[in-house]
């Protein structure tokens, strides 16, 4: 589960890299397919489960500050110090054009109280925004801030 190498949520039982812990930028990659991305913007970033994890949940949000495609080794030679994808997992990312996507981001804040995906759900029903939390998907401010707000420590 990249969630837990990357942001450390869920807990696992083998520690992380410590620089990440301490770096306010990462990089996240994906293929080299636009889906939208713009920039600036926020990330809200959804925790799927597998089968060794229950997650499903909104655990922490980003700032978004850059985008680039390139070759799978020129983007691991730039940024692999921001991220926790080896040069392979670039490579697979890349399929048959030969390039992937690192999208950049920084001042991640990992939330006190993980947002589980039905009351996600809920929260876009009740503004009638259609909601898509595994991929990139524009959200309204309003939506964005019912989530971050869902995040925070009970007052």
């Amino acid at each position: 589960m990249w969630s837990s190498d990357l942001f450390g949520v869920p807990s696992a039982l083998i520690p992380r890299d410590d620089h990440l812990g301490i770096s306010r930028e990462h990089v996240y990659y994906r293929a080299a397919r636009s889906r939208g991305e713009k920039v600036p913007a926020r990330i809200l970033w959804y925790a799927s489960s597998d089968k060794n994890q229950s997650v499903s949940a909104v655990i922490a949000c980003s700032r978004f500050d850059a985008t680039v495609v390139d070759t799978g080794r020129s983007l691991y030679n730039r940024f692999r110090h921001l991220g926790v994808w080896g040069l392979d997992d670039i490579l697979r990312a890349c399929g048959d054009r030969g390039q992937a996507r690192a999208l950049l981001f920084s001042d991640t804040e990992i939330f006190p109280r993980p947002v589980g995906l039905h009351k996600v759900q809920s929260l876009a029903a009740q503004r009638q925004h259609p909601l898509g939390v595994q991929s990139v998907f524009e959200i309204t401010p309003d939506l964005f801030s019912a989530i971050y707000q869902e995040g925070q420590p009970a007052q």
